[in-house]
């Protein structure tokens, strides 16, 4: 999105969370809806880690990112819904004191079901596999696929989300690799008295 603000002291990252967290969820895990108050976090780009924007009387560049059920595989999430879930979470905004003047507003939206298409596999989960529930830290693949050559790494893998969780998943990934590449390489010609002669 970009738009002009005013109001609130946005920083180069905020997080609006709803009034009603555990609401939030249940509607977002057992509906398979979107919450009538979503939480939403905002990436203001233009703006330094103080919060200082270049510009005050510009436009800024905003990434919006708000939760919703990982059904794109599923279910076509339709252009009044997404409408529908963007007035709630302005609505949100404006609560808080933040405003986003309309009349100057451009946004491109990605749905779950859009994001499925861009990544197969997914449903729309921006973040990978659900990571709730005493399991879940079990149930990260590892850096070793079952198609050769082919490694997994960052905050979907082993070890798990984080940037130096992430880190560590590359360089497991990396060594596994490596390991592979070694245990491939054919061995050096040598001669060798008796045993059999092989073609």
């Amino acid at each position: 999105m970009s738009a002009r603000t005013s109001g609130f002291p946005l920083a180069h990252h905020t997080v609006f969370f709803s009034d009603d967290y555990r609401s939030e969820f249940e509607t977002l895990t057992r509906r398979r809806a979107m919450p009538a108050s979503p939480t939403t976090y905002i990436c203001a780009q233009d703006r330094d880690d103080t919060g200082r924007l270049p510009d005050a009387d510009d436009r800024e560049r905003m990434l919006f990112i708000l939760n919703a059920p990982a059904d794109g595989d599923r279910k076509e999430f339709t252009d009044t819904e997404t409408e529908t879930c963007l007035n709630q979470a302005m609505t949100l905004l404006s609560t808080a004191g933040l405003e986003i003047d309309t009349s100057t507003m451009d946004y491109v939206p990605t749905t779950p079901t859009r994001f499925h298409a861009l990544f197969p596999a997914t449903g729309g989960a921006l973040y990978g596999r659900a990571a709730h529930g005493w399991t879940a830290s079990f149930q990260r693949p590892g850096s070793r696929t079952k198609i050769p050559g082919l490694y997994l790494a960052g905050g979907s893998a082993h070890p798990g989300p984080g940037v130096p969780m992430a880190t560590l998943s590359g360089m497991l990934a990396a060594e596994s690799l490596a390991e592979d590449l070694a245990s491939m390489r054919s061995s050096r010609p040598a001669v060798i008295s008796g045993g059999m002669s092989t073609g």
